[in-house]
């Protein structure tokens, strides 16, 4: 073996080294991170904002309600313009208000105030990726022939275009892959028969299961009951978590069994944030992460 030889073998041995090394680092300190937040009274609590205008209140007790804390504001027996709002019967903020609606706003939002110091925040850029009948025809070169499945591919891309994303990687310093989502918007099923609806929803479902994207995907009221019943069946053979909501116009959402820490730990494996999530770390363990 030449010396040349030698030498460029030995380099690609230690650069591939240093990846498996910084790839572990990476795990470790994500798991450092994690691991000291959790440990705190109130760390496996995750607060989902879900829009600017969203009542403080709502937000806290959603958070709460998902892990069966409970959430309570009192009104002061000797002072009724006294309130303090109590988390698990320990007191996070106490005021003066004019009635309890205003009471509930501000104690919140004090008490999200205080939460940033000790939990995570991950603030949501966009819910969910409508799926309807009606663009199903556009990812399908005509009625009764084959699809494509680069259709699905740049269908995708449209919907993350919408989203922020400018075509390349996913993450905060674009170093995810590119493919990392594969989604379906708007799906149109006029003209089109029963097996193409079945391989095209196998094909959008099946994407979504191996991708990373947190998104739910929500099949419009445009499905006949068959084909939500379909879209069901479809959802558990790839372990999904499938629910119609709504009475007339019933609409079917298809999501990933996750929990939000699971949420948490994809984000910061990508560097915190992609084109539907931001997450801000606890202000006490910054120093962990940054």
């Amino acid at each position: 073996m030449s010396s040349d030889l030698k030498r460029k073998l030995s380099t690609e041995s230690s650069d591939e080294r240093n990846k498996k090394r910084s790839v572990q680092i990476s795990e470790e300190k994500i798991a450092k991170l994690v691991n000291a937040v959790l440990e705190g009274p109130l760390g496996n609590l995750v607060i989902i904002l879900q829009d600017e205008g969203e009542n403080p209140y709502v937000t806290l007790q959603n958070a709460l309600a998902y892990l069966n804390i409970t959430l309570t504001v009192t009104r002061d027996d000797t002072d009724r313009e006294n309130f303090d709002l109590r988390i698990n019967g320990v007191e996070y903020a106490r005021g003066s208000h004019q009635n309890v609606q205003l009471a509930k706003r501000a104690l919140a939002e004090q008490t999200l105030e205080k939460l940033r110091d000790v939990c995570f925040f991950i603030e949501k850029k966009g819910c969910y990726v409508n799926v309807t009948k009606e663009n199903l025809q556009a990812s399908t070169s005509s009625v009764g022939t084959q699809q494509s499945l680069s259709n699905v591919d740049s269908i995708a891309q449209k919907i993350m275009m919408k989203m922020g994303w400018t075509g390349g990687g996913l993450g905060a310093h674009g170093q995810g892959t590119k493919d990392s989502v594969i989604l379906c918007e708007n799906i149109n099923r006029q003209g089109l028969g029963t097996t193409n609806i079945t391989k095209e929803i196998t094909k959008i479902l099946d994407n979504f299961s191996k991708s990373s994207d947190l998104l739910t995907l929500v099949f419009n009221s445009d499905f006949t009951k068959e084909e939500r019943a379909l879209i069901h069946r479809i959802a558990r053979k790839y372990n999904l978590k499938s629910k119609s909501t709504g009475s007339e116009s019933r609409k079917l959402s298809v999501s990933k069994k996750i929990t939000r820490i699971d949420i948490v730990r994809e984000l910061l494996k990508i560097g915190g944030e992609d084109g539907l999530y931001k997450l801000h770390i606890p202000k006490n363990f910054e120093n962990l992460w940054f």
